[in-house]
């Protein structure tokens, strides 16, 4: 069925009489997309080639990217003598690097004609200055006419504005210097206004010269351009100062909140040693906290380090850890679970009379978050969420806060090692 569509559209473009219907179907063609219409395209085109939409046609042919139509476009781009059949396709010219001698002259007359009248498009002074400069052309005479369309009041602003990115593209050290020297013959013009907005963003070499002389000899609206442009720079400078010395701040503040940790589970280790009801540390050594030294700066860290916290919690000595449990003594405390390490402590403490409630001053729920962080993959699950919203730690983890939330975790688990400290100090 597609076959016979596309055959009914070629018998329909080879009878069109009228030029506009033509390009209607040639249109039609290129949504199709089918490799076999170039030629059809083409046949149209040489009908209708001294009409004023023969252009349309060299454009539809552009879509199509096959050595077929490439050698059409070429075989055009040799035969035309409109300059809008070869603006249409001066972008694929330089896609598929075609620099005949002959095409080039004809590009570099298009592009020069079309300043001297002061109607170049932007889109075609860009398409034409990129075709001649990678064709390898002489850019002394294409310069001269970029500066010429740049200075042209006839021309429209945003042509301006990329002839002078052309210009600082080719010789920005020369012309800088030119607009500097001579900046007297371009106040008070648009041509002042587009350089002013164009440099005001640039900062080295002459450049802070520059700048200076614009606010000494420049119109107010040039002032006003290159000041407010100097104030954006003040406040990027500032926030990327503020944003530094946050880090700064989150990393000393995260260093602190794990030299605490390490230093009461050294003295919480001291205590039991010493206290007879335990007569041996309660943490085995580990190096694994200050592991956590700088902040989070995104999931995958914070995921990494609940990993290492995970393993950290867990890790009691081990009198604790080979402590075989029976149901007689889970009993005797209302124990349920008795595998863990964590629940193990828990009995520790219980059986030694420590004051201690079942979450163990949060032990618990800090290691519940850490798992469940350490595992991506459950996070889809509520229990993360509650467990966050309970803990008022929700909101880091909804904004992507990994860095709060990780300080957050460290000093819940620095507020258990406390209460444990005063509780063990009770009982020495």
């Amino acid at each position: 069925m597609a076959s016979d569509y596309n055959a009914n559209l070629i018998a329909d473009l080879y009878s069109a009489e009228n030029a506009e219907k033509a390009t209607h179907i040639s249109d039609e063609m290129v949504k199709i997309g089918d490799a076999i219409f170039p030629r059809q395209i083409y046949e149209a085109y040489k009908k209708f080639r001294k009409t004023s939409v023969s252009h349309y046609f060299v454009s539809d042919l552009t879509y199509f990217k096959t050595g077929d139509s490439a050698e059409i476009l070429k075989e055009i781009a040799h035969t035309t003598d409109k300059d809008g059949d070869i603006a249409m396709m001066i972008g694929y010219l330089t896609d598929i690097q075609y620099f005949h001698n002959e095409i080039v002259k004809k590009i570099k007359i298009i592009f020069e004609a079309n300043i001297t009248l002061g109607e170049i498009k932007e889109y075609d002074l860009e398409k034409c200055f990129v075709y001649l400069e990678k064709s390898g052309e002489d850019m002394v005479e294409i310069e001269f006419f970029l500066k010429k369309c740049f200075e042209d009041d006839r021309q429209t602003i945003e042509t301006r504005k990329i002839a002078l990115k052309k210009l600082l593209k080719v010789k920005p050290k020369e012309y800088i210097n030119f607009y500097y020297d001579n900046y007297n013959f371009i106040v008070g013009k648009k041509t002042e206004i587009i350089f002013v907005e164009e440099i005001s963003t640039w900062r080295n070499g002459i450049v802070p010269l520059v700048h200076q002389r614009i606010l000494e000899l420049g119109s107010e609206r040039a002032k006003e351009i290159l000041q407010k442009e100097q104030l954006n720079k003040d406040k990027e400078k500032q926030g990327k100062e503020i944003k530094e010395q946050n880090e700064i701040r989150e990393e000393y503040q995260t260093a602190d909140i794990i030299s605490a940790i390490a230093e009461l589970r050294v003295r919480i280790n001291k205590f039991s040693l010493i206290d007879e009801k335990f007569g041996f540390p309660i943490f085995s050594s580990s190096e694994e906290i200050y592991q956590q030294g700088k902040p989070a700066k995104d999931k995958a860290m914070l995921v990494g380090y609940c990993i290492v916290l995970r393993s950290m919690l867990g890790n009691f000595d081990d009198e604790i850890i080979k402590l075989e449990i029976t149901k007689e003594m889970s009993n005797e405390f209302e124990i349920k679970d008795l595998k863990g390490s964590i629940n193990k402590f828990y009995f520790i403490l219980l059986e030694r009379k420590i004051n201690v409630d079942p979450g163990i001053y949060g032990l618990r729920n800090i290691n519940r978050i850490v798992s469940k962080l350490a595992h991506p993959d459950e996070e889809i699950t509520t229990e993360l969420t509650d467990i966050l919203i309970k803990e008022k730690l929700f909101d880091y983890y909804k904004d992507d806060n990994w860095s709060m939330l990780h300080r957050e975790i460290l000093s819940r688990y620095k507020e258990v090692l406390e209460k444990l400290m005063v509780a063990i100090c009770e009982k020495v």
